[in-house]
């Protein structure tokens, strides 16, 4: 059996409880990345009456946070050791990092404890979330693929409710919430971490790698007829014999990253600026209590499960996703334009941006960047090139993170609405001109479409 029919075999496998296992161990790595980030937004108003922070300081905490700075040295990291050692090899430490980073963060007695805390916990998700997506795209049947990538996006939105409804709760013992929901964090990551010991390795992975025993392993868990070792030994070997990693082979694929880079970006700093700064937002515009400001962001977030839900799981491995996907940052640029001209204080123009832009990015904008960026790089260097390519909207963040606080002071909120009104309507332009048509296809047969019929 050749490594080209073994393949075949799991992007034709039937969708099984098994799938669903590993998807849902997987896409705890999105829960822990969204609920830090989150987590310190819950925690932003204790930490600067309890360290007595000026904005710099919180600037600086949120630019090297799991939501910035921090996760794009983790990405970096995570994408060389995940294509050189295995995607299983990642999730053998990353979440110890982060329950002690976590740990870290409970305890804190000063900023220098709460800062360094909080990187250790951003490097642990830089290191996960892009390997968890390629792991997933790596064995999910082609004709579900995005539905079971969507679980990613479903579980980075449930991990900030959790931690808002732990904030609304604790809201009344003040500074004892940042401790108590950065220990929930820690606790979950260690559980998670005992979970994911006996999840399978990436089977595309295996077999370019030469593991084949493990492939054999994963067609098991399946239910899938397996063939013998050897036979998928013999004839995939000249393949795997010629398979050695180099990081800069990332760069034979320029279009890709030309492609991904700028709409993580484009999409990612208006996201990561609502997830970090938005009760900040409404505490500055008004908000009478700190529980009204985290059900402002909980809506956010609930919109847009609703939006993956009921659009993009049953609706992304069928429809065109270039238009779609020019339908959603559309609902996202208008969401955001109305409070350029009209003061976000004003309660339905708050409702507007929130519900327009949780609805918009969750039903298609979010979960189809994620899908696009697993499927324009081949399976030796897909970490590598993914953690190279999200890093970057990290970073970029991180830039942005910086003067956030100091921006709204002075211009206010309609400074930011109109930066990402204008990063919409680019994800608009990018997404539909030059997205990959994939709906439906299998890994290889998109790479093969993306780049003209040779792979580079």
């Amino acid at each position: 059996m050749s490594s080209w029919d073994v393949i075949k075999r799991f992007d034709e496998a039937r969708l099984t409880l098994v799938h669903y296992r590993w998807t849902v161990l997987s896409a705890m790595g999105d829960f822990l990345d969204a609920g830090a980030i989150v987590a310190g937004a819950v925690s932003t108003i204790y930490w600067i009456s309890t360290f007595h922070l000026t904005s710099l300081l919180l600037g600086i905490i949120a630019a090297f946070s799991p939501n910035a700075f921090a996760a794009f040295v983790g990405a970096i990291i995570a994408g060389p050791l995940g294509d050189r050692y295995g995607r299983k090899t990642i999730y053998t430490y990353d979440l110890l990092a982060y329950f002690v980073g976590a740990l870290i963060m409970a305890a804190a007695v000063n900023y220098i404890m709460l800062l360094i805390g909080y990187i250790i916990v951003g490097i642990a998700v830089g290191l996960d979330v892009p390997t968890s997506w390629s792991l997933i795209a790596e064995y999910a049947p082609k004709y579900k693929r995005g539905f079971l990538m969507a679980f990613t996006n479903v579980f980075w939105y449930i991990g900030p409710i959790v931690m808002l409804l732990l904030g609304i709760a604790l809201e009344p013992y003040g500074a004892l919430t940042f401790r108590v929901v950065f220990g929930v964090l820690a606790a979950v990551a260690i559980i998670t971490w005992i979970l994911r010991r006996g999840l399978v390795e990436s089977p595309r992975w295996s077999l370019v790698a030469g593991k084949t025993n493990i492939v054999q392993e994963a067609l098991k868990q399946l239910g899938e007829q397996t063939t013998t070792q050897a036979n998928i030994h013999q004839d995939a070997q000249p393949q795997q014999s010629q398979y050695k990693y180099r990081w800069s082979d990332i760069f034979k694929y320029k279009k890709g990253l030309a492609f991904i880079i700028p709409i993580y970006i484009f999409w990612g700093v208006p996201a990561g600026t609502f997830g970090f700064f938005l009760p900040y937002f409404f505490k500055d515009i008004g908000f009478t209590t700190t529980a009204m400001a985290y059900v402002g962001q909980i809506l956010w977030f609930i919109t847009a499960i609703i939006g993956v839900v009921a659009v993009y799981m049953p609706l992304s491995d069928k429809l065109n996703r270039n238009v779609m996907y020019a339908v959603a940052a559309a609902i996202c640029a208008v969401s955001f334009a109305v409070p350029i001209f009209l003061p976000f204080s004003i309660l339905w123009v708050a409702l507007l941006n929130v519900i327009g832009f949780g609805f918009g990015h969750g039903m298609w904008l979010w979960p189809q960047t994620r899908v696009w960026s697993t499927e324009l790089f081949p399976t030796e260097i897909r970490n590598s090139a993914q953690g190279f390519a999200w890093s970057w909207m990290r970073f970029a963040l991180g830039v942005w993170s910086l003067i956030v606080p100091t921006l709204i002071n002075i211009i206010g909120y309609k400074a930011i609405a109109a930066v990402a009104t204008a990063f919409f309507i680019l994800n608009i332009i990018v997404g539909y001109l030059y997205g990959p048509k994939s709906q439906g296809k299998s890994l290889e047969e998109v790479l093969r479409d993306f780049y003209g019929g040779k792979i580079p």
